[in-house]
Formats: C-alpha cells, sequence, structure tokens
C-alpha cells in the first residue's frame, strides 16, 4: 500500500474556475499526489472529510454514538476499538440490519452518522460524492452477502433538519466472515450547493433484505482511514 501524501488547506479552485472558502474549522484534505490503495485509484486534486470516532483520535472502545465528525484530520490512532461496546462489541463500529432501511431511520444501532463543521461558505456536489469506507459482515461464516446503504444528506444544523441528497446500495459476498475490506460507495448526486452554515452529512444502515448478517465498519485508524471523497 502506498502512503497518501496530503495536506489541509482552506481555499479550492474549482476546476470550473469557481472559488470554494472553506474556511477555519471546516477545511477539507486534499490528496496532492495520485496514489493507490488495492485497486481504488486516489486522483491529484481529490477531496476528502476523514470519518471520526469521539474521542478522536480513539483511546479506548467506546458506547454507540451518533453525530460523529468527519474533518480534514488524518487518523493517527495505531488500534481498532470498538466503537459500540454495548451493542456488536467487535473492533469497529456494528451496524444492525434495517428492515426497511430509510434516510429518518433513528433507531439506536441501526446506524452511524457522520457530520462535517458547519459549512463556512456553500460546498457545491455535483457527479459523484464516494464513501471509502472498511467494511465487514458481522459473522465468522465466509462467504455471506453483505450490504451498506449510503444516504447523504444536507442538514441544517440551527433547524435540527436534513435535506437527502441522494443514496446507493453497495452489496457484495465478502469472502471472510468479520474481515474488513476497502468498500467503495458511489453515490451519483445532482448539481447542488449546501448552503454555509449547513452541514454535509453521510449516514450508514444496512439493508435487511439485501444484507444476510448485521454488518460491521472500520474508521478513525492509519490501517482504516475511511472518508468521504467530494470531488
Amino acid at each position: 500500500m502506498r502512503r497518501l501524501r496530503l495536506r489541509a488547506v482552506l481555499i479550492l479552485a474549482l476546476a470550473g474556475g469557481t472559488m470554494l472558502s472553506a474556511g477555519v474549522g471546516s477545511a477539507l484534505a486534499i490528496f496532492d499526489a495520485t496514489s493507490s490503495v488495492g485497486s481504488n485509484a486516489f486522483t491529484s486534486g481529490t477531496w476528502a472529510y476523514y470519518l471520526h470516532n469521539n474521542p478522536t483520535p480513539p483511546t479506548a472502545n467506546t458506547a454507540a454514538q451518533y453525530n460523529l465528525t468527519m474533518t480534514s484530520t488524518v487518523p493517527s490512532a495505531a488500534f481498532l476499538y470498538s466503537y459500540d461496546n454495548n451493542n456488536a462489541n467487535r473492533p469497529g463500529r456494528g451496524i444492525t440490519r434495517a428492515n426497511p432501511p430509510s434516510a429518518g431511520l433513528a433507531t439506536a444501532y441501526r446506524y452511524v452518522n457522520w457530520r462535517t463543521p458547519a459549512l463556512a461558505a456553500g460546498l457545491a456536489l455535483s457527479g459523484t460524492v464516494t464513501v471509502d469506507i472498511w467494511s465487514a459482515t458481522n459473522t465468522a461464516t465466509a462467504g455471506r452477502t453483505g450490504s451498506l446503504i449510503v444516504y447523504v444528506r444536507d442538514y441544517n444544523p440551527t433547524a435540527g433538519t436534513y435535506a437527502e441528497i441522494s443514496n446507493a446500495t453497495y452489496t457484495a459476498a465478502y469472502a471472510a466472515g468479520r474481515a474488513y475490506y476497502h468498500t467503495d460507495i458511489s453515490v451519483a448526486v445532482p448539481t447542488t450547493t449546501i448552503a454555509a452554515t449547513h452541514m454535509l452529512e453521510v449516514k450508514i444502515e444496512s439493508p435487511r433484505a439485501t444484507s444476510q448478517n448485521n454488518m460491521l465498519v472500520a474508521y478513525d485508524t492509519t490501517a482504516y482511514p475511511s472518508f468521504v471523497r467530494v470531488r
């Protein structure tokens, strides 16, 4: 695996000449070299938010938490703790299958979500938002089918409401049980702008109809630096 060289910046120049001021507290991370992790390629100029637990970097097992943060800070923890020791209690975060899944689902243990800090300027989205996350089936049985659905949302912290932008479902057979695989989930999004003071939110659930077992996801470590690509 090649190491990814990153730098955090406050101003993003878009390809069309538009300028986005990300602002203090809502900076993105940019990959400044074309690199690869397994079969996944990262092109120079890709912008990303890293997914974190609370606290970050993680220092111990925690109970399941919601409304976690995603920021430009590169994960630095070497050990993957249990992020829900009151539920799945495995390294990483468990997601109990939902039947049916929905963007508004708020049942404990059936989802995990992350939000950026409040944006200092509007964030324009177009084309594809990609969630690069490590995932596993929560079973010892090999060859089981696992499934995740990703919702991309515009969250208004003042009103406490969200607007769904788009969603996508990933389904695949996992060769080994409870083994983490790098999962690249692409979400096609319409051209839209998340307003300043709002937050970009990503929410993940597991649909019972297409997942044979509950799921696990890993993030916020050097081995599992899961992130959301917006460019």
